[in-house]
């Protein structure tokens, strides 16, 4: 042993446990655990579990086969272990869009409505990478389904395991058809739906192939296609709503338009071109971007300061103890909590419209979807100077080619799917039942509705309007 060596705080505390462990054999006046059981015995005194102590042991044999000293045993030869090398992250992280993450929620729901089975992660990945020729494997995909889908993997008395949707996604998904459905049911009286959203487009749009030759002119390459312009619009069967489209110039090269967009700006939007000319009476469809979801009355979370859950409580006229603990007063307030009121629906709703919001990962469910589609296909087909000054007039150009009837086919379709789903959740709902009865057991387990308030800081400048 090396004198005057200083040891590391990790080391130290092993060395404190293998004394305390001799200390109790000494008080003992006997070994604590039999000396023939030497692995136990060095897992009870230094803290490490058996198995990092066989896999140590294994790498010591395979040093001293591999680098023997001679005139000593194999036993005996003292070798130096290295710290594990750190394992190097993996390759680049796969980007999964929205309409893939619907579609394998489409796949998980036909194995219950059309095949009548149970969904495994094994069949499901394999239908994804025939059908959406899916690029990632069974963690990307696990972690699709558990935290964008919202789906748990329920294990029951026999071993049997059942994949579901949480009940609180089935049920917005539910609500959301239901009231649909009953404003179909009025006829010639239902209000009118209208869809809002955002898309983007950027400066490297065009064809992928087109016919060419050394010579001749033809679609040129933009090889600085970070430029992003973002969109916000809004539409109904009777197409887009006129004078309230609006495009700027994005700041951020990352791609995520929703960085460019905060409450603000969307309320500005909302007020100054939405509003004024929208339908009356009518229903508005938004999806769950942050800052569509600022709330009037910010209610505290978990990691809420102590002194805010009070004053929150005693806002709310809820009783309390002053000496209740952090975790109390959460479940007090979880209790009390009123249902949120969101800005942006408090506004539609004082001028006479209904708001409806798009389950999560629905994508397909919003018409304007597959006209962001059709627009970006119409600009990538003239986008042949690959010019940044052009392409504001071309998505201007694109957008006022996009008729009622290009609307009404999309809305249709998404009508279709509405009643789909709607029939689809039944069937699903009773094959699970029945799947449920099979196994002979019912379970009860608890689901934690997953909060979001995030909310987008970024400032959007240089806004530019466009005529319809």
């Amino acid at each position: 042993m090396s004198k005057g060596k200083t040891y590391r705080g990790g080391d130290r505390n092993i060395i404190l446990k293998v004394v305390r462990f001799f200390e109790k054999e000494k008080q003992n006046g006997s070994p604590i655990i039999p000396v023939q059981r030497a692995l136990d015995r060095a897992s009870e005194a230094t803290g490490v579990s058996i198995r990092t102590l066989r896999n140590i042991k294994n790498e010591a044999k395979k040093l001293r086969s591999t680098t023997p000293t001679p005139g000593t045993s194999a036993d005996t030869q003292e070798v130096k272990l290295n710290t594990p090398k750190k394992k190097k992250p993996s390759g680049k992280k796969l980007e999964i869009d929205d309409f893939v993450i619907c579609a394998i929620r489409n796949i998980v729901e036909s194995f219950y409505s059309v095949k009548k089975e149970i969904p495994t992660l094994e069949k499901i990945l394999n239908v994804a990478k025939t059908e959406l020729n899916f690029p990632g494997q069974k963690t990307t995909l696990r972690k699709i389904l558990k935290e964008k889908l919202s789906y748990k993997f329920k294990k029951f008395k026999n071993i049997r395991d059942f994949l579901v949707q949480k009940p609180d996604r089935a049920a917005w998904r539910a609500k959301y058809l239901r009231r649909l459905k009953e404003n179909d049911e009025l006829g010639a009286d239902k209000k009118l739906v209208t869809y809002v959203d955002e898309t983007w487009v950027h400066s490297d749009y065009t064809v992928a192939k087109c016919w060419q030759n050394s010579l001749d002119a033809s679609v040129k390459n933009n090889f600085n296609p970070a430029q992003r312009w973002i969109i916000v619009h809004a539409g109904n069967e009777n197409g887009f709503i006129q004078k309230a489209g609006l495009i700027y110039k994005c700041k951020s090269s990352t791609g995520d338009y929703h960085s460019e967009m905060n409450t603000g700006n969307f309320i500005k939007w909302l007020n100054e071109k939405l509003i004024p000319n929208l339908p009356s009476n009518g229903i508005v469809i938004i999806d769950n971007a942050p800052y569509h979801n600022e709330q009037i009355e910010k209610r505290p979370n978990y990691a809420s300061l102590k002194e805010d859950m009070q004053n929150w409580l005693r806002d709310q006229n809820v009783t309390y103890e002053e000496n209740m603990t952090k975790k109390e007063l959460y479940q007090i307030i979880k209790v009390s909590l009123p249902s949120k009121k969101y800005i942006v629906d408090e506004l539609l709703k004082s001028h006479g419209h209904e708001v409806l919001r798009l389950p999560p990962y629905h994508c397909d469910l919003n018409p304007m979807e597959y006209v962001w589609n059709l627009i970006k296909k119409r600009v990538a087909d003239k986008y042949v100077t690959q010019s940044e000054k052009d392409i504001i007039k071309l998505t201007q150009n694109a957008i006022k080619s996009i008729t009622p009837s290009d609307w009404k086919k999309e809305v249709n379709g998404v009508d279709r799917l509405r009643r789909k789903y709607w029939e689809s959740d039944r069937l699903g709902e009773i094959y699970e039942r029945e799947l449920l009865i099979s196994v002979g057991q019912n379970s009860d387990s608890d689901y934690t509705e997953l909060e979001s308030d995030t909310e987008s800081d970024s400032v959007m400048s240089d806004l530019m309007d466009f005529s319809d």
